[in-house]
């Protein structure tokens, strides 16, 4: 995979080249100095992920048993196999080392995802000052702290990164979507899906993208969308064989029963502004009224525990959730929609360029603690302490370039669709291909909204937001200048 930047009319080729290539080398001290420096975190999620490893290490009964008795949400269920997997395999290298491997291992797909990214931009034809900018931010955004943990975003933000990018590039220059490149990213995204079970309904997605593919390439014919469906057998066959494999050591077909807190969490969330949500006589809701504290998290878990003390087991729990959840739409859907628009904050506009916030986050989920406040607590010491008004000044331009970031690429297809209307699109390749890309960003983000919605779950598209975002004031500020 080479990096040309021929296309630029700003810099040469070998110039080009090598700005990007300096900054992906930034990027990488960035990281290694946060590994030297901290070292590996874990967060709550990640002994979900240690345990099954152990289980797996511990012989093979699990391949034909599951502990689907011992727990109200088993490991070996609850998680899918893969990255479990992959940890056992580093601990079989070294017992002591193990987190470093891991972390390092995500280190390098972090940056080769970054690279097919540095692609993208030289592709879209983005002046070198506004890609550097792109490629820095996301390099040092969310895989900053997460390429650190031992969780399983870094794994699959990396790959989305990658595929998205690659067939990006690939949509610009007008190449149909052959059978081996589309079997190709049909495996990582299988892999992806073995990481991180939720790839699942966030594949639905892709279609966009690989959509606009076809439509750029000259050839269109059967074989173009057939690219597509070959694009998702793997994933087809993962889930299907995954689940036969459930059914055969437990009774029951699933893929995993994460779904028993996903959805329950989604349900919990709308019923704290109406508490009617849990006024039927079924079990769940009866249980749910005699659990229920405060409507966080733990009253989630308790009520998954009373359920299994009652003679439930985890994917019957599942069941359960995944019905409460949709009963609640039908019932309740002013409820429902309130809270899935509730989970998108206004802290989101600020995830374009954070590279202050990236390194506080990173000291918070690897030390525990921040190793300094945010700006609002920045700004009641700011003029006692210089550190302090070093800092305040950092995160407040940075909140301010993000949030100029973030607005152009709300809008942005606005300013698309009035000059396709006037019919001055000169780049309607560019346009489409960023459309797509901006459609999956808002799919993943409502997708996550509908249940539960966390920042580091845009990890994988957020540097398209950068990107597009960028754009957009590139054309703004050169018309301008103009």
């Amino acid at each position: 995979m080479k990096l040309k930047c021929s296309s630029l009319a700003y810099v040469d080729n070998s110039t080009a080249g090598k700005i990007y290539l300096s900054v992906l080398f930034v990027v990488l001290l960035f990281k290694a100095a946060i590994l030297i420096y901290w070292g590996t975190g874990v967060a709550p999620d990640t002994a979900g992920y240690t345990q099954f490893s152990d289980l797996i290490l511990n012989g093979s009964e699990w391949l034909s048993h599951s502990r689907i008795n011992e727990s109200a949400a088993p490991s070996d269920i609850f998680r899918i196999a893969g990255y479990p997997l992959f940890i056992a395999f580093t601990k079989t290298i070294s017992q002591e080392n193990w987190e470093s491997i891991v972390v390092l291992s995500q280190f390098v797909l972090t940056m080769i995802s970054l690279l097919s990214f540095a692609r993208l931009i030289c592709a879209l034809k983005i002046r070198p000052e506004f890609g550097c900018f792109c490629l820095f931010s996301a390099g040092i955004s969310f895989s900053l702290f997460l390429d650190n943990m031992i969780l399983t975003d870094s794994f699959a933000a990396s790959i989305f990164l990658f595929v998205l990018s690659e067939n990006a590039v690939a949509s610009l220059r007008e190449r149909p979507l052959g059978f081996p490149q589309a079997l190709f990213f049909g495996v990582l995204l299988a892999l992806a899906f073995m990481i991180r079970e939720g790839v699942a309904i966030l594949s639905i997605l892709f279609a966009v993208p690989l959509l606009v593919r076809v439509f750029l390439t000259d050839t269109k014919n059967w074989r173009s969308y057939a690219g597509i469906f070959v694009f998702y057998l793997p994933l087809i066959l993962c889930i299907q064989l995954y689940s036969q494999w459930n059914e055969s050591r437990t009774g029951y077909r699933f893929v995993t029963t994460g779904g028993q807190t996903v959805y329950l969490q989604g349900v919990m969330d709308a019923a704290r502004k109406n508490e009617k949500i849990f006024s039927g006589d079924s079990d769940l809701d009866v249980t749910a009224r005699e659990n229920i504290t405060d409507y966080s998290f733990a009253d989630v878990l308790e009520i998954q525990a009373s359920l299994f003390q009652k003679g439930y087991v985890a994917p019957e729990l599942a069941q359960l959730s995944k019905e409460k959840y949709f009963d609640s739409w039908a019932q309740y859907p002013g409820s429902m929609l309130r809270m899935t628009i509730g989970h998108i904050r206004e802290n989101y506009a600020t995830l374009t360029f954070r590279p202050f916030g990236a390194v506080r986050d990173a000291g918070l989920w690897i030390l525990g603690e921040k190793p300094w406040p945010d700006y609002r607590e920045l700004r009641k010491s700011m003029f006692e302490d210089a550190g302090a008004f070093v800092l305040f000044v950092g995160e407040m331009i940075e909140r301010v370039v993000a949030i100029i970031i973030t607005a152009a690429f709300v809008f942005v297809p606005v300013f698309w669709l009035v000059q396709f209307g006037r019919g001055n699109l000169r780049d309607y390749k560019g346009a489409l291909v960023c459309s797509a890309l901006w459609a999956f960003y808002f799919g993943v983000l409502f997708a996550h909204a509908l249940v539960h919605l966390e920042t580091r779950y845009l990890a994988a598209v957020v540097p398209f937001s950068t990107l597009i975002g960028c754009i957009a004031l590139q054309k703004i500020l050169y018309r301008v200048k103009a």
